[in-house]
């Protein structure tokens, strides 16, 4: 253990816990009005039970051998269960117009937070034994033609039709039922950015791309309800309906504009005090808009670009498909969600509920998140330890070379 912690990556650690940090300060500034009930710091100390937890789990998946996720049992295990648990919450009573949340007590978990990892788990290990010829069955085939004759139809089969058949539809199907639109469009811009990671030709990506446009368009004009559609038309005119669904974006541009350049000051906020509906959840950035202003959002938006480029990095310096494939999934998620979250309080996307990760309030979200982090750094680790083993040989390998040639001389 001490050997393998001589490798932890401190500086994706130290991201980490100051955006906790940061998280913590501003979800007690924002939550200072708590629906109403003025200085009720209720959900800041739930919170800090949730980082607690939090960096428990990141130590605990820094220690597991991520390899161990590519075991069947614990792979599908986590599938189904993922599944499951989804479309359980159909039963569920429903919580701001979705039923995407299992209500326990006075706990809420949102199963679509482990179908994220789950993704990029199935993803990872698909696409491992794709490049390595490891696939069987009509899978098998069709990745072989894939990779070796480059068939058009086989490459769009392997790369794009079994995965989203497999493992995105499931998942599409129980979230499409609560519904639950933002967690939907997350999975699917991971499976988009990471068939992008994974080396899929661009002539299946274009034509993959343009359907999920148009199912993305027939399901605004069929599928989707009058709410969602209100959301998606708001972020175009938030003036149309201000006192309704436009409501939220406006609250949030005015904090944004409030803040300026340098902030309000810290627990200086106003839109916070009813005006700005549940600040410390999905528009927690407005609220450091205000009170920190433009340089408080560089700073978090760094810290969360610089976990992502982490990612990258450990990714490039992976040594197998599976851990290079998990890294730049997790790097796609951050992203992603980072973007989602920012077009949202800023006017550039709908409001969909999508959290900012390791900085928005909720235990869901911010536990698997660190949970993530962790299979990371864990990922990190063996990196290093493998680096370093090779430097060593290759030292000890010049120092005999070395020796050798002075008794050659003396001789």
């Amino acid at each position: 253990m001490k050997t393998r912690f001589r490798y932890f990556d401190f500086s994706l650690f130290i991201a980490v816990l100051m955006l906790v940090g940061i998280s913590s300060i501003m979800i007690y500034s924002a939550s200072v009005w708590n629906r109403g009930d003025y200085a009720n710091s209720g959900l800041f100390y739930r919170q800090l039970v949730y980082a607690g937890i939090g960096i428990v789990v990141y130590f605990i998946a820094t220690m597991f051998r991520y390899e161990n996720f590519r075991k069947p049992n614990i792979l599908y295990g986590l599938y189904f269960i993922s599944v499951v648990l989804l479309f359980i919450t159909w039963a569920m009573p429903p919580l701001n117009g979705a039923r995407a949340w299992l209500i326990i007590g006075s706990f809420t978990i949102q199963p679509v937070e482990i179908a994220k990892f789950v993704l990029i788990l199935l993803l990872a290990n698909y696409y491992h034994q794709l490049w390595n010829g490891e696939l069987k069955g009509l899978p098998g085939r069709l990745g072989r033609a894939a990779v070796t004759k480059k068939g058009i139809r086989a490459q769009f089969g392997a790369f794009f039709m079994i995965p989203v058949i497999y493992f995105f539809f499931p998942y599409a199907i129980a979230i499409n039922g609560q519904p639950d639109m933002g967690g939907l469009f997350v999975l699917g811009a991971i499976m988009f950015l990471m068939w992008l990671a994974v080396g899929a030709p661009l002539r299946i990506i274009v034509p993959a791309v343009l359907a999920g446009v148009g199912l993305v368009y027939l399901m605004f004009t069929t599928i989707f309800s009058e709410n969602q559609r209100s959301r998606i038309e708001v972020v175009f005119n938030p003036f149309m309906d201000p006192e309704g669904y436009g409501h939220q974006l406006l609250m949030s541009i005015i904090s944004i504009v409030h803040g300026g350049v340098t902030g309000v000051g810290l627990g200086n906020s106003y839109q916070k005090y009813g005006y700005l509906p549940e600040p410390e959840t999905d528009y927690i950035m407005s609220i450091i808009a205000e009170e920190l202003g433009f340089v408080g959002v560089v700073v978090v938006l760094f810290l969360l670009f610089f976990i992502a480029f982490r990612a990258v990095n450990i990714a490039n310096h992976s040594d197998n498909h599976f851990a290079m494939f998990v890294s730049f999934g997790i790097a796609a998620q951050i992203m992603v969600q980072t973007g989602i979250n920012i077009g949202a309080m800023s006017g550039w996307f709908p409001g969909t509920g999508v959290t900012l990760p390791l900085v928005s309030y909720g235990g869901t979200s911010l536990i698997m998140t660190m949970g993530i982090l962790g299979v990371l750094s864990s990922i990190s680790m063996r990196n290093r330890h493998r680096e370093a083993t090779r430097r060593a040989e290759i030292r000890e390998k010049s120092a005999e070379n070395v020796q050798g040639s002075s008794l050659h001389v003396v001789r």
